[in-house]
């Protein structure tokens, strides 16, 4: 007999494989393992929203109808815009699903407003604003340096102020410095690009060994199989191209 745990890692080894083949050419099987993907998130998606409308609505308006009244009746509103949304599949009440949207966009903006200037634009100019001199001149440098790349990327991309250099004089101090923030600019931006792209590629490579050691590794097997019918997928895709 063969166990579930045994079932799912031979699973979990095919949709992986499956989903890296993409990296050569689109073929069948990544399309069956990006539909597995989806329709399980959805579902899992749907799942949790419905467990949480249990917990917190239907089970303490059951079995405690007087506390959840007394306390929590205002869960009932965010119910009754939620079933409002359907009402847009009727023709003729249509118009009731456009004030569950009005409400829901309202308190989306509300919040952020009031969250993102202060994420987005307080804390990032508090963060530039350092010490340039100290006793650890480690710390000193990489203040200097966040402090010269955050300037030298503001200027980069000020492309309506660009100090002009008259043909057969010598370049003002004015563009000298101007010219040397957005050299500073661009190759901070490159360094810092470079970084975060190096970054994420060393995130995905510990994803793929941890992958490896988990499920390829122990079903050695589904993997082979896996990546002979990913190969075959692949063949039969080009040749209907072809």
């Amino acid at each position: 007999m063969i166990s579930w745990e045994v079932l799912g890692a031979w699973i979990s080894a095919a949709l992986v494989v499956w989903i890296y083949s993409f990296a050569y050419r689109d073929n069948a099987l990544y399309k069956l393992a990006e539909h597995i993907f989806l329709g399980t998130a959805a579902g899992y998606s749907i799942a949790l929203a419905l467990d949480s409308l249990n917990r917190v609505l239907i089970r303490p308006a059951v079995t405690t109808p007087g506390t959840f009244w007394a306390t929590s009746w205002h869960y009932v509103i965010p119910v009754v815009l939620g079933l409002l949304m359907f009402a847009k599949y009727s023709r003729r009440y249509y118009w009731l699903a456009r004030y569950a949207v009005a409400v829901n966009l309202a308190v989306g903006t509300g919040l952020a407003l009031r969250a993102v200037p202060v994420a987005n634009i307080v804390r990032q100019i508090t963060a530039t604003i350092l010490p340039l001199w100290g006793s650890d001149p480690v710390k000193v440098v990489n203040n200097w340096l966040m402090v010269l790349i955050t300037v030298g990327g503001l200027t980069y991309f000020l492309f309506t102020i660009f100090p002009r250099r008259v043909e057969g004089a010598p370049p003002s101090p004015t563009y000298q410095v101007y010219r040397a923030l957005y050299y500073i600019g661009i190759y901070g931006m490159m360094v810092g690009f470079g970084a975060l792209f190096a970054n994420t590629i060393m995130t995905r490579v510990g994803f793929l060994i941890s992958i490896y050691l988990i499920y390829l590794q122990p079903q050695v097997w589904a993997s082979i199989v896996a990546a002979i019918l990913a190969a075959i997928a692949i063949v039969l895709g080009a040749l209907r191209k072809r």
